[in-house]
């Protein structure tokens, strides 16, 4: 298990990006008393299940200018914390306004500068991205039908998945090709990052 100062000397985390980081998770507790933005027993243990969950994905981003999608952001995981460890090209997306109107708080009040989408995301048009991420949002053939809108010619996607990673695998080579990755997630030992390359519809 990793500590908050395990994960500050890994990750190499500034002052300045350690405040905005308690800042953001303290928000996310008062915004959670009336709307439910989080599960509670993760609050718990916020450093633990949420930002070493997000920031991990940041072992698999080479370039810090890298355009990134947030599909599906939920509370802004992961996209706020890769913002805030000095991503300088976030967007998120999500359809939920309560959610959505917290992530625009926490950008104005870290001054993140982040685009946030307010819509679905099969509504988001005519933007291709150089990294997609998602945290707990699908299953791994929805995923991939959401994330065609966006592929350049070398996308990468980075998904933080459970359990059945192997079998959401599995069960996308059916419609899919794809060079793939499963990495061990830091934060939960049932978890992995899976990283995805390369990926293309199969004729149907």
């Amino acid at each position: 298990m990793y500590s908050k100062s395990r994960i500050i000397e890994s990750y190499n985390l500034k002052r300045n990006q350690l405040i905005n980081i308690d800042k953001f998770i303290q928000e996310i507790i008062i915004y959670n008393k009336h709307t439910n933005i989080v599960g509670k027993s993760t609050l718990l243990r916020p450093w633990q299940n949420h930002v070493l969950d997000s920031i991990q994905i940041t072992n698999h981003i080479k370039n810090k200018k890298s355009s990134i999608l947030d599909m599906g952001t939920g509370a802004g995981l992961p996209g706020i914390i890769l913002s805030i460890a000095g991503h300088s090209n976030v967007s998120l997306i999500d359809s939920n306004f309560k959610k959505i109107k917290f992530i625009r708080h926490i950008n104005e009040t870290l001054d993140l500068k982040m685009k946030i989408h307010l819509k679905r995301i099969e509504n988001l048009k005519n933007i291709k991205f150089d990294i997609l991420v998602s945290r707990a949002l699908d299953n791994l053939s929805n995923l991939f039908f959401y994330s065609q809108y966006f592929l350049k010619k070398k996308t990468v996607l980075i998904f933080l998945k459970g359990k059945t990673v192997k079998q959401e695998v599995e069960q996308a080579k059916i419609r899919w090709n794809f060079f793939y990755e499963i990495h061990k997630s830091q934060s939960d030992k049932r978890g992995s990052v899976l990283v995805i390359e390369d990926l293309i519809k199969k004729y149907d």
